[in-house]
């Protein structure tokens, strides 16, 4: 009896076709963000749309900007960080008196018990935004208790107006933050010397209430996900495992823009190359023309003895 269910010469090409431009398409991806050198989740984070909206933007560390707004708070953690640091290393007196300077120079006092230095003169600067900031911050919290704020779509839309606001008026303070933040952890590790580095390691400044799970570790895990699926698409092998994992980050990528929800960015690409990766696994695509072929054939040979066993 003939089984209709098989796929034909051209079924098997379109198969092969599909997985290769599948999987060319996520290897590229992951090379141009390694080359790039620059690869950030942040704005795609920061973008999502959606009753998921807030799930993603927790991966960001913090996203509200309560923490490195807070003058007082930044301050006092970036001094006890350089405690930390001499301790991490053991820097020895001369060590300690250079970081003393450091300190002076980012994150200093003078005679009136005021902060100086580097760090604050980017506060100083920014002041008037962050008092705004800190101020209309209230206002989106009681809109946020609120639920008809959820309910009623443009009053939704409202809201995340307001947000969107309220970050792009503190964004260059918080970028300016950032940068100076980089830099004093730059130079707490440029006191040490060779033999301390390669003993204690490169000292990372805490970020604090930051989850197991933050944006750099997932700028460094995405480019190496997009250019090991790409490879094993491409040789065939473990193509079930390889499509089903694009085709679950795909996935993620189309929630971050819920469909219909305001404001939200269309995601068709996305969603049909998902399609196209549930149907390599489901096909088991690699069988024709790839590296499965080896276990699937095995299998199917033993599934052929087997069946010979039985009906003898």
């Amino acid at each position: 009896m003939q089984n209709y269910a098989r796929i034909g010469i051209f079924g098997i090409v379109a198969l092969v076709a599909l997985r290769l431009g599948v999987g060319y398409h996520f290897y590229m991806e992951g090379v141009s963000k390694v080359k790039g050198g620059d690869f950030s989740s942040e704005g795609f984070l920061v973008a999502a749309k959606g009753p998921l909206a807030e799930r993603y933007q927790a991966l960001i560390w913090d996203y509200d900007g309560q923490f490195r707004l807070n003058q007082e708070k930044v301050n006092e953690h970036l001094e006890l960080a350089a405690r930390k640091a001499a301790g991490h290393f053991g820097f020895n007196d001369k060590q300690k008196a250079e970081l003393r300077k450091i300190i002076v120079r980012y994150i200093g006092k003078d005679s009136g018990g005021r902060w100086t230095g580097k760090l604050n003169e980017v506060y100083a600067e920014g002041a008037e935004d962050i008092n705004k900031y800190f101020k209309n911050a209230d206002r989106i919290e009681s809109m946020e208790e609120s639920e008809m704020f959820d309910e009623v779509a443009s009053l939704r839309g409202q809201r995340e107006r307001i947000e969107q606001e309220l970050r792009s008026s503190v964004q260059d303070t918080l970028a300016a933050i950032d940068a100076i933040w980089k830099q004093y952890e730059q130079e707490l590790n440029a006191l040490a010397e060779p033999e301390q580095m390669q003993s204690a390691g490169y000292f990372h400044i805490e970020r604090p209430g930051e989850g197991w799970i933050s944006t750099q570790m997932v700028d460094q895990f995405i480019p190496v996900f997009d250019m090991a699926v790409g490879v094993l698409l491409m040789l065939g092998f473990l193509t079930p495992l390889a499509s089903a994992a694009a085709g679950l980050f795909l996935v993620s990528v189309v929630l971050s823009q819920w469909p219909g929800y305001p404001g939200a960015q269309p995601t068709y690409f996305q969603a049909v190359e998902a399609l196209a990766c549930f149907v390599l696994m489901a096909t088991n695509a690699g069988r024709f023309a790839g590296l499965d072929f080896i276990p699937w054939a095995w299998w199917q040979n033993r599934r052929r003895a087997r069946f010979a066993t039985a009906t003898a």
